[in-house]
């Protein structure tokens, strides 16, 4: 007994395979979030330690900031991940204003401020040219 081979699916229920470089993208976006996250948590624990002066508030509200940059990175890069529209958008967003930044600091912190602009480069450069692959 023979049986037929199984019918692909239409192409409009066809699962997308998801390239190397928005995985890569995906990857950086949740690294550098994990690594936001643990920078807000050592500004806040230096905000406790210089409580009472004045640079305690600065810590404290950089810390805020830099936690709150984290989490949006993290979950950029799962919805990423996923494929989907919104994490694309809020991943190019992120990537765009970190570039900007990287451009101002370029000058005090050559050396890093050009490998975070690199890295911001290529998260933008994925995530642009591979829309197609994403769904709302």
């Amino acid at each position: 007994m023979s049986y037929s081979p199984d019918a692909p699916p239409p192409p409009d229920r066809a699962p997308q395979a998801r390239p190397g470089v928005v995985t890569a993208a995906a990857v950086l976006l949740l690294v550098g979030g994990g690594v936001s996250i643990l920078t807000g948590i050592l500004l806040l624990s230096g905000a406790g330690v210089a409580a009472g002066r004045g640079v305690g508030g600065l810590f404290l509200f950089v810390g805020l900031i830099t936690l709150a940059v984290g989490a949006l990175e993290v979950y950029a890069g799962i919805r990423v991940l996923d494929l989907r529209e919104p994490g694309r958008m809020l991943g190019i967003i992120l990537a765009a204003v970190a570039g900007f930044l990287n451009l101002l600091s370029l000058g005090r912190a050559a050396g890093g401020s050009v490998i975070g602009l690199a890295i911001n480069a290529f998260i933008l450069y994925a995530l642009i040219t591979n829309a197609q692959h994403f769904r709302p």
